[in-house]
């Protein structure tokens, strides 16, 4: 973590940091490993295991505020795999190729929040009100900042959110967490260490590193 009086230096210094010549992060994969990628996802063994490790972090429960939880990225590469995890019975290599060749994917940021006691569903400041309490809104989300941070702060293509909720057998059900999406264009994200920094409203800001050049 990183203290909240030192997250404008932390972005100051990135957009300052000079140009280390590293090269655009790979848009396009070759047949061959598209081809990787499809046996890949459909090893039973640890060699699955042993790639996936490494594009996740998990974060213990702050003493206050906002829990991120869980920090991923998924590039190319790692997204063919899982296309062919989920994939059903009769999905090949060649499928794998076409499925490629139709929606090349693009490089993904996703951020797990999770509701806490000092950041519970029901507070004052949401809405709408139900008899004396007010419930947080589903998009509480939108406040929360996220940064990937390289030679500067890449800007995303598109960022989104989907709130979490549990539900009981009653069919009640309640405001947990959220997901936040930020989907970024590869060509725009350099082959090398790349910071993910979340600035939650109430609470510590959360960062970690990923090893882009590493991780394909």
């Amino acid at each position: 973590m990183v203290a909240r009086q030192g997250i404008k230096l932390v972005l100051i210094a990135a957009l300052l940091a000079p140009a280390l010549g590293a090269r655009a992060y790979e848009r396009e994969l070759t047949p061959r490993h598209v081809r990787e990628a499809y046996f890949l996802g459909r090893d039973t063994t640890f060699r699955l295991e042993a790639f996936l490790k490494g594009y996740a972090v998990t974060f213990p429960v702050p003493e206050r505020g906002l829990h991120v939880q869980r920090i991923a990225v998924n590039t190319p590469l790692k997204e063919m795999v899982d296309r062919s995890r989920r994939s059903p019975d009769g999905y090949n290599a060649i499928k794998a190729e076409e499925d490629y060749r139709q929606r090349p994917p693009l490089l993904t940021v996703e951020v797990t929040l999770l509701l806490t006691p000092t950041y519970p569903a029901h507070t004052p400041y949401g809405f709408p009100i139900v008899g004396p309490v007010s419930l947080r809104d589903p998009d509480f989300w939108e406040a929360v900042e996220v940064h990937l941070l390289q030679q500067g702060d890449v800007e995303p293509l598109r960022r989104s959110g989907r709130p979490l909720h549990s539900c009981d057998i009653s069919g009640g059900c309640w405001l947990t967490g959220a997901v936040v999406t930020l989907i970024y264009d590869p060509e725009q994200v350099a082959s090398r260490p790349a910071r993910i920094v979340v600035v939650p409203p109430k609470g510590e800001p959360v960062e970690t590193e990923f090893d882009l050049e590493r991780l394909r």
